[in-house]
C-alpha cells in the first residue's frame, strides 16, 4: 500500500513538473514573439514627405516600370470598422515631365468600371500586384480584405480607369495578405492563418502551429503552393532567378523558393530577420529584396486591436537584402542587410508595403499615410 501510495505520489509530481515546464515553455515563446526587449531609433536615408493621409490605410503598393506609375490600394482600415473611403490610385514617379513641385507629389484616383459585378460594394483593397505584357497591355490584381468576402480581383487598366475581369473566391480564404503575380492571371498569394481575426486567431499564433498556406492560381484553378507555413505575410518574385520571397510574421524570416517550371516549390533557404515581415518588394534589375515589417509585434497588435485610437501607433521599418552570389558558392549562401528606414510610429504606422525605385522609397502603412522619401545615397543605404 506504502509503494502505491508513494508511486501516485510521485506521478502526481511528475504530471506537474512537465505541466509547469510546457505553460512556462509558451509563455516563454509568446513572450518573445512580442519583442518586449525592442526599440526603434529614428533615421531616414533623405527628405521624406507624407503624399497623402486622406484614407486610413495604404497597404498595398506595387510598381509598373513602362508606365512609370506607382499603384496604392486606399481604405484598409474599413476592414476593421474604421470610417474611410475605399479604392485605388497612382504616384507618378517620372520626375522629367514639367510637372510642379506641388503636382510631381499628388496621388490620382482611380474609377472603376465593376461591369455589374454585384459585391463591389464590399471592396476593400489591400494586398496589389501587376503584370506589364509586350503591348503595353497592364494588369492588376487586388485582394479583397472585407471580412465577408475575401477574394482576389482582376482588372485591366485603361489610363485612370480599371475595368473589372473576374474574381477567386474561396472559402479557405480567411485571412488573405499579399499576392505576388508570376504570369498573366497566374499568381501565388499568402492566407496567413486557419482563423480569420479574434482570439482563435491569437491562440493559433501564439501555439505557432504553421496554419498558414501559400496558394497558386494558374488561371482556372487554385492549388496549395506551400502547405503548413508559419503566418505567412509578404510576398515577392524575383522573376529573372525564378525565386519566391515569403515573409513570415513570427518567425520573423523570409522563406526563399525556388519555383519550376511547373510552378511547383521548392523551399531553398530561410533569412532570419529578427523583424516581422508585412510587405515585400522585389527589385528587377538588382534582385535586391525590400521589407516593410513590423518591428515590435506587441505594439502592431494593441495597434490592430484599436486602429481607432489616434495615440496607439506601432513602429516601422525597411529593410533593404542584398543576395551576394560569388564564383561557386550556393544561390543565397549569403546576404547583406541594412536598414534605409525606422521610426516610432509617429511618422508613419505600421508599415506594410514598400516600392524603390530611382532613388525614390515610397512607403504604405496599415491604417495611415502614405510616405515618400528620396535616398540621397542610395548606393550604400
Amino acid at each position: 500500500m506504502g509503494s502505491q501510495s508513494s508511486f501516485l505520489h510521485f506521478m502526481h509530481r511528475l504530471v506537474f513538473w512537465v505541466l509547469f515546464a510546457m505553460v512556462s515553455c509558451f509563455v516563454l515563446r509568446v513572450l518573445i514573439v512580442l519583442d518586449l526587449n525592442k526599440r526603434i531609433y529614428n533615421h531616414t536615408p533623405g527628405p521624406c514627405r507624407v503624399l497623402t493621409e486622406k484614407y486610413k490605410g495604404t497597404a498595398g503598393l506595387t510598381y509598373v516600370d513602362s508606365q512609370k506609375r506607382v499603384y496604392i490600394t486606399l481604405g484598409y482600415g474599413k476592414s476593421h470598422n474604421l470610417t474611410t473611403n475605399t479604392g485605388i490610385s497612382f504616384y507618378n514617379t517620372n520626375r522629367s515631365d514639367g510637372r510642379s513641385q506641388q503636382e510631381m507629389y499628388d496621388l490620382v484616383e482611380m474609377s472603376i468600371n465593376w461591369n455589374g459585378y454585384e459585391y463591389q460594394n464590399l471592396f476593400i483593397p489591400t494586398g496589389i500586384d501587376s503584370y506589364s505584357s509586350s503591348n503595353g497591355r497592364v494588369l492588376l490584381y487586388v485582394i479583397n480584405a472585407h471580412p465577408d468576402h475575401q477574394c482576389i480581383h482582376f482588372f485591366q487598366v485603361d489610363n485612370t480607369k480599371l475595368n473589372y475581369r473576374k474574381s477567386i473566391c474561396d472559402s479557405s480564404f480567411t485571412s488573405l495578405q499579399d499576392l505576388s503575380v508570376v504570369g498573366p492571371d497566374r499568381i501565388f498569394f499568402t492566407n496567413m492563418a486557419a482563423f480569420g481575426r479574434g482570439w482563435a486567431q491569437v491562440v493559433e499564433f501564439a501555439l505557432q502551429t504553421g496554419q498558414g498556406v501559400v496558394y497558386y492560381y494558374d488561371g482556372s484553378k487554385l492549388a496549395i503552393g506551400a502547405p503548413s507555413v508559419n503566418a505567412p505575410t509578404g510576398i515577392g518574385y524575383d522573376s529573372k532567378r525564378r525565386i519566391l520571397y515569403v515573409g513570415s510574421l513570427i518567425r520573423e524570416s523570409l522563406f526563399a523558393y525556388k519555383v519550376a517550371k511547373d510552378m511547383t516549390l521548392e523551399l531553398m533557404y530561410e533569412m532570419m530577420l529578427l523583424t516581422s515581415p508585412i510587405g515585400i518588394f522585389v527589385e528587377s534589375k538588382t534582385g535586391d529584396v525590400w521589407v516593410a515589417a513590423h518591428p515590435v509585434l506587441h505594439e502592431s497588435a494593441w495597434h490592430y486591436t484599436h486602429p481607432e485610437k489616434k495615440n496607439v501607433h506601432s513602429s516601422s521599418q525597411i529593410l533593404r537584402i542584398r543576395i551576394q552570389v560569388s564564383e561557386g558558392a550556393e544561390e543565397g549562401s549569403s546576404w547583406v542587410t541594412t536598414e534605409p528606414y525606422a521610426n516610432d510610429g509617429a511618422t508613419i504606422s505600421a508599415s506594410s508595403a514598400i516600392v524603390y525605385t530611382d532613388d525614390q522609397m515610397i512607403i504604405g502603412s496599415s491604417f495611415g499615410r502614405l510616405l515618400h522619401c528620396d535616398l540621397t545615397h542610395s548606393h550604400i543605404t
